[in-house]
């Protein structure tokens, strides 16, 4: 099934975004974790790449997993760094041997020492031409990222809304956004996207705090705020680990729960390879599903 069409149906579509593992340990612990995790019933996972690609092998390996295995839709991530026009072709081939059938099309980020990003001879330099590519292959649902407020590198929100809107007239079917916790920022950014003529499926994309520390480090490289309320009440439970875990999955859930009661067409949640905590906030949203 494409993307596009999960979110054609009465009810919202319940996604997960997993990330494939370094070592052999880890992916074994999650290879144990993954009936956990689709007993949960989502719609579909996706399946996230390393830098440069580091982790292509096992993003393939764990899509395929899902998909011919336990008979899960899956969408494998593409980006252009480290990839030259002729090596995403083949991928694209891969994937389509694997019977997969949605991609989540990134620019990506540059190398972790690397101040900006700078595409291979034969790459490409923008997400909109990612999608083009595939769109031109053929056969694959498309998602792309939107970024509730705004991409880091964009000079401003009227910019990047505009390197959005190429990339949905490229052939993009469906916006899932990057990770936010203040959901006003979402509506805000659909609203500006309408505005503009962008018409496709906007999908808020949340993730559960896990730790306070892991949090601040993960909002500050993407550009993302954390409300003061919160911050505050995760700085004064940052010694108590279990407290600063219920308050992630009881910011996410009323999140969640607020966006499904507005309408959304789904939630698509970064669940960082675990099953605890989207266990209990799947259980805490179900009677708004």
């Amino acid at each position: 099934m494409k993307l596009h069409e999960f979110y054609q149906k009465t009810s919202p579509a319940i996604s997960f975004e997993l990330f494939p593992p370094k070592t052999s340990k880890a992916v074994e612990d999650l290879k144990e974790r993954l009936p956990k995790l689709i007993s949960l019933r989502p719609s579909f996972i996706t399946v996230t790449y390393g830098a440069l690609g580091s982790t292509r092998e096992r993003t393939l390996e764990f899509a395929s997993l899902l998909k011919n295995t336990y008979g899960m839709e899956t969408a494998h991530h593409l980006t252009c760094v480290g990839s030259s026009k002729s090596t995403i072709t083949t991928i694209l081939e891969q994937l389509r041997k694997h019977n997969i059938e949605n991609i989540v099309a990134l620019r990506g980020d540059p190398p972790q020492d690397d101040k900006e990003f700078i595409p291979l001879p034969d790459g490409y330099n923008h997400g909109d031409q990612l999608v083009s590519h595939i769109q031109g292959f053929g056969g694959f649902g498309i998602g792309v990222a939107g970024y509730p407020e705004k991409h880091l590198e964009a000079p401003d929100f009227a910019t990047d809304l505009q390197n959005l809107k190429r990339k949905v007239e490229n052939g993009a079917d469906v916006i899932i956004t990057q990770l936010y916790y203040d959901n006003n920022h979402f509506y805000r950014f659909v609203d500006r996207c309408r505005e503009i003529g962008i018409t496709q499926p906007i999908v808020p994309g949340l993730m559960p705090i896990l730790g306070t520390e892991q949090i601040i480090r993960i909002t500050k490289m993407c550009g993302a705020t954390i409300p003061q309320s919160l911050y505050q009440r995760l700085v004064m439970a940052r010694d108590d680990q279990e407290k600063v875990r219920e308050i992630g999955i009881s910011h996410t859930a009323e999140q969640a729960i607020e966006l499904l009661e507005r309408g959304v067409p789904g939630i698509h949640f970064y669940v960082l390879n675990r099953h605890f905590q989207i266990a209990e906030i799947m259980e805490r949203i179900k009677s708004s599903l």
